[in-house]
């Protein structure tokens, strides 16, 4: 249940709305299979991660993320911060704490919000990079809240309806009709990114990226 807290200072009412309203944000696209280089696995790593992934708010309320992280069947990431929000019909991008947000600016460009998680791949228990070779077993990745509830579920996979990953570099991203947290459930209501399509583009060219990936990461076509 939502709590609102209004007070009274001076001239002025602050309205507070606090508690979660979470039912709303979806994973609406997922660079899993990029052509970049992914880098390393384990304690040590300190290699680009090139991999990333976009929430979506098909809600009106805005959402506060604080506390939200991602899980696997392999482990979990830190969670993001206090900070963290994101508006009715925003697009925001999640990228592996090993990653720094200027690099991955140079690559995808400027617009939208972009958090870093850590844990993802490095660290204690790390939600492990996002499989390549997906299957129903795995990959199982899930948004949760500071509680622990799940908010968004997606078990993706290369197979069946769901886009083909091959040759690497597109991410798969939600068809217009398919913004919804279940219906993302489905892989018939994902594309494969296309140049040109659904806003997806090629990335810029830099040393941490390859102009293979093609992805559309913050922008979300909704009709």
């Amino acid at each position: 249940m939502r709590k609102i807290v209004v007070f009274a200072l001076t001239a002025a009412v602050v309205l507070v709305v606090s508690g979660p309203v979470s039912g709303q944000v979806l994973i609406s696209e997922i660079m899993y299979n990029p052509d970049s280089y992914e880098g390393g696995i384990g304690k040590d790593a300190q290699l680009n991660q090139s991999e990333w992934l976009e929430l979506y708010n098909a809600g009106d309320e805005t959402v506060s993320l604080a506390g939200f992280y991602l899980q696997d069947e392999d482990g979990k990431t830190e969670p993001l911060p206090s900070s963290a929000k994101i508006e009715p019909g925003q697009a925001i991008v999640l990228i592996p704490g090993t990653q720094t947000i200027g690099d991955f600016r140079k690559a995808w460009g400027k617009g939208f919000d972009v958090y870093k998680l850590d844990g993802w791949a490095v660290g204690d228990d790390p939600l492990s990079n996002l499989a390549n070779g997906p299957s129903s077993t795995n990959e199982v990745l899930t948004l949760r809240n500071k509680e622990g509830e799940v908010v968004d579920e997606v078990n993706y996979d290369d197979e069946g309806d769901w886009p083909k990953d091959s040759p690497d570099g597109p991410s798969i991203t939600l068809n217009p009709d398919g913004l919804d947290p279940e219906k993302n459930d489905a892989g018939k209501n994902w594309s494969r990114s296309k140049k040109g399509e659904l806003g997806a583009d090629h990335a810029k060219e830099t040393d941490e990226y390859s102009k293979e990936d093609v992805g559309s990461p913050g922008r979300v076509v909704t009709e």
